[in-house]
């Protein structure tokens, strides 16, 4: 079958819970009880929200398949991609860390074979689809093996795990996430515990911090190193060159506090290399980020 690009609306994601193999659940809850939400999130919560109710999955519902690779596109942002304000990931990362991380299941993208997200038009809007057990499936559709059927988009933002890019996430719960070059959808914090796996969403900043280096997005301009949060006041205390290590430290708003040392290269210091603290700016006007970051470390 030739792949296809599904064309669809935008997408949040937040946290999912159960056991290997969706192909299991024989039945679902006919609404979804809250989460105990992640300091991930980032906004607070509405503790009134009403959670839909969750759909019946497909029937016959599809074995777990992982996704194929070469069918997952933008990996490595563009300067002018937009990657939204953080991403969807499993919950629990520790089989990273695991002494036999190599082996585990969730690497890549393999951790969709055990999600099962319910995906809407719009938020309190009709009920479009899932991604489950690794396979797109609309309502009333032919299942489409993600990155077989159908291309789609993730994000490298680990070594060895990938994730889908969050545009926006609601008070009410309700969140946007992009799944293919054209696509976007709904999705509902309160159903992402419909599978073998917690999901969670991060955002950009709590990422930045957690990885402990990142670089500007457009290569080989110079931007301003300032002592405070904010470009009317404070002092520009000298530039951040191409060839620096930065270092986040802490976030306020479009502004981040940074260790620069110059210069460098990638991670490696060279000699002569001079370290300063101050602010820069890392996000633009339109929420967008300005930096990202090595997935693969030094």
């Amino acid at each position: 079958m030739r792949k296809q690009a599904i064309q669809f609306k935008a997408i949040w994601l937040i946290s999912a819970v159960c056991s290997w193999g969706v192909a299991a659940i024989t039945a679902l809850p006919s609404s979804a009880s809250p989460l105990a939400e992640a300091p991930l999130v980032p906004v607070d919560l509405a503790q009134t929200r009403i959670s839909p109710p969750v759909p019946p999955l497909p029937t016959p519902l599809p074995a777990p398949q992982a996704p194929a690779i070469d069918g997952i596109v933008g990996l490595l942002p563009e300067p002018t991609d937009d990657i939204g304000i953080g991403h969807l990931r499993p919950r629990d990362l520790s089989f990273l860390n695991s002494p036999d991380w190599a082996d585990s299941p969730y690497l890549t993208a393999n951790w969709l074979q055990a999600a099962a997200i319910p995906i809407y038009i719009e938020p309190n809007g009709s009920h479009w689809g899932w991604i489950v057990n690794g396979w797109l499936v609309p309502n009333g559709q032919t299942p489409l093996a993600l990155g077989r059927d159908a291309s789609f988009s993730m994000l490298q933002t680990y070594y060895a795990l990938f994730s889908f890019p969050v545009t926006e996430i609601r008070q009410d719960g309700w969140f946007q996430f992009q799944y293919t070059p054209v696509g976007n959808a709904w999705a509902h914090i309160d159903h992402l515990n419909l599978g073998s796996l917690d999901l969670a969403v991060e955002t950009w900043e709590n990422r930045f911090l957690d990885m402990g280096w990142v670089e500007y997005r457009q290569h080989g301009l110079s931007q301003s190193l300032n002592s405070a949060p904010n470009s009317n006041s404070g002092n520009i205390l000298g530039l951040i060159g191409p060839n620096s290590f930065i270092e986040p430290l802490a976030f306020n708003g479009d502004w981040m506090q940074v260790r620069v040392t110059q210069p460098a290269e990638g991670c490696t210091v060279l000699p002569g290399a001079a370290t300063q603290e101050g602010w820069m700016r890392w996000r633009n006007d339109d929420d967008g980020s300005l930096v990202w970051f090595p997935p693969k470390g030094c």
